[in-house]
């Protein structure tokens, strides 16, 4: 797993999709094979594994590549998911979440894209499942504001 000192500046980009299909968002196998897939668009040679959270609201996976790191959390209670990425190099956005909708059909989305410096992503696995943990912790509660908003 990749290992760094020093801040990564890129392109990072936050989807959330609402009135997505909730047993879709349940699919534990769906969700790893997504994520993995959105790596593979930022050069992930097929090696790398994803990191997996299951809790009663969902599940989030997520993987750290060298020079990029997906998380992807679903709440299938909410209808609702949220991607990340983070990328040292310019991805069109589109390319990323478009297969994220479809895999889970998604009803309606935001989308946010910044350059922007992102630490890096802790190297062994007990460190990316915390940080996959406190990543889905923040996701739900933008995602419970977001639920809100959508009714």
């Amino acid at each position: 797993m990749p290992t760094a000192d020093a801040l990564a500046y890129g392109m990072h980009l936050v989807y959330d999709g609402v009135q997505a299909d909730p047993s879709r968002l349940a699919d534990r196998v769906l969700v790893e094979r997504m994520v993995l897939q959105v790596a593979a668009l930022l050069g992930s040679d097929g090696t790398h594994h994803a990191v997996m959270i299951e809790e009663a609201g969902g599940v989030s996976a997520g993987v750290a590549l060298a020079e990029a790191a997906v998380s992807l959390h679903s709440f299938p209670g909410l209808a609702t998911l949220c991607l990340d990425v983070f990328s040292v190099q310019r991805r069109q956005a589109e390319s990323l979440y478009g297969p994220i909708e479809q895999a889970f059909a998604v009803g309606r989305s935001t989308s946010r894209r910044a350059n922007r410096a992102r630490a890096p992503r802790p190297g062994d696995r007990s460190g990316l499942v915390r940080r996959l943990s406190g990543e889905r912790a923040y996701a739900l509660a933008r995602v419970t504001d977001l639920e809100a908003v959508a009714h």
